[in-house]
């Protein structure tokens, strides 16, 4: 007997639509599509295949290469599905501030190729990123985008647009409204094609189901949850699942089906569901009259709200307060073994205080990279570990003629203009690089490698800068760079940034937009 023959591959377009209803034909036709003129296309349907599947760094990585490829090109619909699906990983990793900034932008792209689909889908997703911390703006972008998705009979889009006003509903107390919104999404057709989505509507159902609502509905609810667990080998729908069930369930149930999430979910990384798994395990072993298990999980969460914050924390004295503050209630909580309701009050200081961490950042607060006393801190850090072969390199980076845009366009617009330059210096930066504001219209970009690597890169950010549609910020507008870069094999950073801008003033001197790097 032989093999049925696979199926042609189908476009990138079709085996987009197919992404949920058929992953595996989806994914042999990406494959297909690599190492052509569309490869980068392929590679976001790849990354977003991977996303749903649980494979999060390979998403990652596809997404991020295929984005940087894009943005080179004209502003396309698969550069704005790259932007959200990065976006949706940086959340899951505790990135919200990049998310918010990815979201922006595909808001941006997408009304300036006219794309109602895409708008719609972008404006929804960040509404679910400022859920807590812009309520009200992000109630109004979900609306807007539930009233598109409505006039474009995107059934899918109605259907993820009422789960999320039911949790809108549910942060706010209003379960009545909350369960109508539930129940309106529950009626989507292709349901059990989307489990994260199912899995999010029936957990949100039992928690606002009215009193009097008959029980078969609840156990049909906690029945089709325990199938979407033991179905799924996506470790995250499956600690989300763990999450809910074990609310309705035996404390030792509830025990394993925690553990098991957290051991299937920490290869991933510092995930967002992390913290939620150990408080809950937390409650439960002191319950279970393990207070020491309950206390290492208690540790567990604070070490991740520490490694989250960890740069913040550096910044200022009050900073150094706060961290005094969480060690004084981590001590507290091993000396006194307090029962998990104490527990629970503590762990809502700690969000309260880290709060207030966020506040203080080590970023500049109108480009989002590093700021000026963060560059330093951590160039000094680095120039400490430079030698022959492995020196440290700074590119000096000017806006050109930056004066003019302000004294032309305004101060708003020059904000605008040093936002997408910023944006920019990240897109060609790389892991472990330091990427800050220096002052003014000066930025710093520094990597760990030879000053030759860094000049590649610094070239690339040209590229970007060149192909960027300035006209759109305002008409006649033109931006270029003048760059210095350096590198040093000692521990001198100062002199490493003085050398980087000797350079940049040669550059500057001799007629502008150009880099050097050696003398």
């Amino acid at each position: 007997m032989t093999d049925a023959p696979a199926l042609p591959p189908l476009t990138l377009a079709l085996a987009w639509n197919e992404r949920d209803t058929d992953p595996a034909r989806a994914r042999q036709s990406a494959r297909a599509h690599l190492n052509t003129p569309a490869h980068a296309q392929a590679s976001v349907l790849l990354g977003y295949l991977d996303w749903r599947a649980g494979q999060l760094p390979q998403a990652t990585e596809d997404i991020s290469a295929a984005i940087g490829t894009l943005r080179l090109g004209e502003p396309s619909v698969w550069l704005g599905r790259g932007l959200n699906i990065l976006a949706a990983l940086q959340s899951t990793v505790n990135r919200a501030d990049r998310a918010v900034e990815l979201y922006e932008e595909q808001v941006s792209l997408a009304r300036h190729i006219n794309d109602a689909e895409l708008t719609a889908t972008a404006l929804h997703d960040l509404a679910v990123e400022l859920r807590r911390s812009d309520p009200q703006r992000a109630r109004a972008h979900i609306t807007e985008a539930l009233g598109t998705f409505r006039g474009l009979n995107y059934t899918f889009g109605v259907a993820i647009a009422h789960a999320n006003l039911a949790e809108f509903d549910l942060d706010e107390g209003d379960l009545p409204s909350a369960y109508r919104h539930v129940q309106q999404a529950l009626r989507y057709p292709h349901l059990d094609q989307h489990p994260h989505l199912e899995a999010s509507l029936l957990t949100t159902l039992l928690l606002v189901q009215p009193t009097g609502t008959s029980d078969a509905e609840r156990r049909r609810a906690q029945r089709r949850l325990r199938q979407l667990h033991d179905d799924s080998r996506n470790p995250e729908l499956r600690a989300t699942v763990a999450l809910a069930l074990a609310a309705h369930t035996d404390r030792q149930t509830a025990s394993t089906l925690l553990s098991d999430a957290l051991s299937d979910l920490t290869p991933l990384g510092d995930h967002v569901l992390l913290p939620d798994l150990h408080e809950q395990l937390s409650g439960l072993r002191d319950q279970l009259g393990d207070p020491a298990a309950a206390l290492h999980h208690l540790r567990e969460t604070l070490a991740y709200t520490r490694r989250t914050h960890a740069a913040e924390r550096r910044q200022t004295f009050q900073t150094f307060e706060i961290l005094a503050r969480i060690q004084s209630l981590q001590d507290q909580a091993r000396e006194e073994r307090q029962r998990n309701t104490e527990l629970q009050a503590h762990l809502q200081e700690l969000r309260a205080l880290n709060a207030r961490i966020r506040e203080l950042g080590r970023t500049d607060h109108l480009t989002r990279l590093a700021n000026r006393e963060h560059l330093f801190t951590e160039g000094q850090h680095l120039a400490q570990t430079a030698t022959d072969h492995t020196p440290l390199s700074a590119a000096l980076i000017d806006i050109d003629h930056f004066k003019v845009v302000n004294d032309t366009w305004g101060h708003q617009t020059g904000d605008l203009v040093l936002q997408r330059v910023a944006r920019m210096i990240l897109d060609v930066a790389r892991p472990g690089d330091i990427a800050a504001r220096y002052g003014g219209e000066e930025f710093v970009l520094l990597r760990p490698a030879p000053a030759g690597d860094l000049s590649a890169s610094c070239h690339d950010l040209q590229q970007l800068i060149r192909l960027h549609p300035w006209s759109s910020v305002a008409p006649g507008m033109h931006v270029t760079l003048s760059i210095g870069v350096a590198q040093t094999t000692t521990p001198d950073f100062d002199r490493l940034l003085g050398d980087a801008d000797r350079r940049l003033y040669r550059v500057k001197r001799d007629g502008r937009n150009s880099i050097l790097d050696h003398d």
